[in-house]
């Protein structure tokens, strides 16, 4: 059974008149069959614009520290900063240190590398063993 473009054209002119009529008919019932106190809260947004930021507030501190504390802070400030680079110097010097004689130690490898000759070794047949067991 198939169908031709006739029927498949009375068939949407139908649809159209049914749609037609249903716009111009007030819908009945609501479309969810929910309770009205179903305990949910609806909400309209308008999204179109967004709502202005709030001002931050002016941060200042003056008055708040006195310039003795200030200046406590600032030479505590320096203090750690003095440790840590003499922190930092000592750890350099060590990695220096070897690294100069891990340079040391290669050089000395390569030169008694160079200095030795090597001698090609004799090629040893080793005995067939598998004739002897028989396989």
């Amino acid at each position: 059974m198939s169908i031709t473009r006739e029927e498949i054209r009375q068939l949407c002119i139908a649809h159209d008149r049914f749609m037609a009529e249903q716009a111009s008919e007030p819908i009945r019932r609501p479309p969810v069959s929910e309770p009205d106190d179903a305990g949910l809260i609806y909400k309209e947004h308008d999204n179109s614009e967004r709502a202005p930021a709030a001002e931050p507030a002016a941060a200042t501190l003056e008055g708040v520290w006195s310039d003795a504390t200030v200046e406590a802070l600032c030479d505590i400030l320096d203090n750690v900063e003095n440790r840590m680079r003499q922190e930092f110097d000592r750890k350099l010097a060590v990695l220096e240190g070897e690294n100069r004689e891990l340079k040391g130690m290669l050089g000395a490898t390569l030169t008694l590398l160079g200095q030795k000759e090597f001698k090609t070794a004799d090629v040893v047949d080793l005995p067939d063993w598998k004739r002897s067991h028989g396989t």
